[in-house]
């Protein structure tokens, strides 16, 4: 399960922070794209390796998350290269939201090192969120505001890849704004 960003989970909190901004930097772009707002960056002896963000909405496939973006970009450099592929032993990810169950479960055959990321993934989250997947430490919370705002302001506009929500909007986002006129941006209820 996800730790605190610090030294218990290998990491230093100056260093965690400059990368994820790297990686909020490619979440933004993914929202410009109209993908969902993921972002990551891979980075050994401190030097980006890999980064990637998500492009299921572009290729129309589900399985083109952030981190196997980054990491099939990596292989086929590497491969055009001919190079040796990075070694992910010695990789730490840094990532806008924790990995999901799919995500998480290819890290964990990777071999991957370390983990951080910005917010949890409380529908499909594999680094303890939902299950844990990881064999490698996990430290969440890292510019953890920033990935929710990207989250929000992806979610509070329409869909234009739903038809329903193309013309109708997003109904969160609607009864946000409805919320925030009624006073100080309370939550309405259901209905």
């Amino acid at each position: 399960m996800a730790s605190p960003v610090g030294p218990a989970a290998g990491g230093d909190a100056g260093v965690d922070d400059m990368w994820m901004r790297r990686a909020l930097e490619l979440a933004e772009g993914a929202v410009g794209a109209g993908e969902v707002p993921v972002g990551c960056v891979f980075v050994s002896n401190g030097v980006e390796v890999a980064c990637g963000a998500n492009a299921t909405n572009a290729t129309m496939d589900a399985t083109r998350h952030a981190e196997l973006v980054a990491v099939d970009r990596a292989l086929r450099t590497a491969a055009a290269r001919g190079a040796a592929t990075p070694d992910w032993r010695e990789a730490t990810l840094y990532v806008t939201c924790e990995p999901c169950i799919m995500c998480a479960s290819a890290l964990a055959q990777l071999g991957l090192r370390r983990c951080v990321y910005g917010c949890r993934n409380e529908k499909f989250g594999g680094c303890g969120s939902i299950l844990p997947l990881d064999t490698f430490p996990c430290a969440g919370g890292v510019r953890e505001a920033a990935a929710v705002d990207l989250f929000r302001r992806f979610y509070d506009r329409a869909n234009v890849r739903t038809e329903d929500l193309a013309t109708a909007g997003d109904t969160r986002a609607q009864r946000r704004r409805k919320a925030a006129a009624a006073g100080a941006g309370a939550t309405p209820s259901a209905s």
